[in-house]
Order: structure tokens, then C-alpha cells, then sequence
């Protein structure tokens, strides 16, 4: 792929110059515009890749009036960098400081699946 692409250039000087415009032709290898728009493509592919896991991880959650200016005192005061932050680290306490309740829950999820597994034994062997 040695092909070459030739471009016309049309260089005009400052308006002061009196001269006429003059003409000149670049030469480009065609194989190096595809190899630096592929460059660009991949870039841009490993960006959309990025923002996408970045995206998958976001939730939307409402807050009052209070929980929002709270916030925004935890921003001000330059306790977190932002509301997201701050919100995102008080949530993630509030499930660490309840890790009791979260493992009893796990258990009779658990549990409630096994019952189900049972069930489904006992319709399977009825029918």
C-alpha cells in the first residue's frame, strides 16, 4: 500500500503583501494517514470503553432538600470533592456499619433459596 495522496495547498500571505497567492502540493503517503486514523480510532475506542464501565457503575438517587444542602456543607467545607462523592462515601459507611444486618439478610436469602430448590424437587417428583 505505497500509494500517495496529493494535496493542493493554497498559501496566502497577510493582506499587506501584494504578491499573488502561491500554490504548493504536499505529498502525503497514504499509508500514514491510515496508520495515524487508526491510531486516533483506537484512542477513541479505549475512551467510548472507559466511560461505559464508568457509566455502569452510576446510580440516580433522589435526596431531599436537607440531605442535598448537607451535602453540599460536606463540599463546602472540603470534606469531599464533590456531592457525588460525598454521598458515595456516606452510603458505603452506612453499609459497613451495618455488616450485621447485611449477613442475616444474606443467610434467609440463602435459605430462601434452598426452600425454593425443595419445591421445585417436590413439583418435579409429583409430576
Amino acid at each position: 500500500m505505497n500509494e500517495e495522496k496529493v494535496v493542493d495547498v493554497e498559501v496566502v500571505e497577510a493582506p499587506e503583501a501584494e504578491a499573488a497567492p502561491k500554490s504548493v502540493s504536499v505529498t502525503l503517503p497514504l499509508n500514514k494517514i491510515v496508520d495515524e486514523t487508526a491510531k486516533v480510532m483506537e484512542a477513541l475506542g479505549k475512551a467510548l470503553i472507559k466511560t461505559a464501565q464508568d457509566v455502569s457503575n452510576l446510580m440516580v438517587v433522589p435526596v431531599d432538600k436537607v440531605t442535598r444542602a448537607q451535602l453540599d456543607l460536606l463540599v463546602e467545607a472540603g470534606v469531599a470533592p464533590t456531592r457525588t462523592k460525598a454521598a458515595a462515601s456516606l452510603l458505603k459507611e452506612s453499609v459497613q456499619s451495618r455488616q450485621e444486618i447485611f449477613e442475616k439478610v444474606e443467610k434467609t436469602r440463602a435459605q430462601i433459596e434452598s426452600l425454593k430448590q425443595q419445591l421445585h424437587s417436590l413439583v418435579g417428583s409429583a409430576s
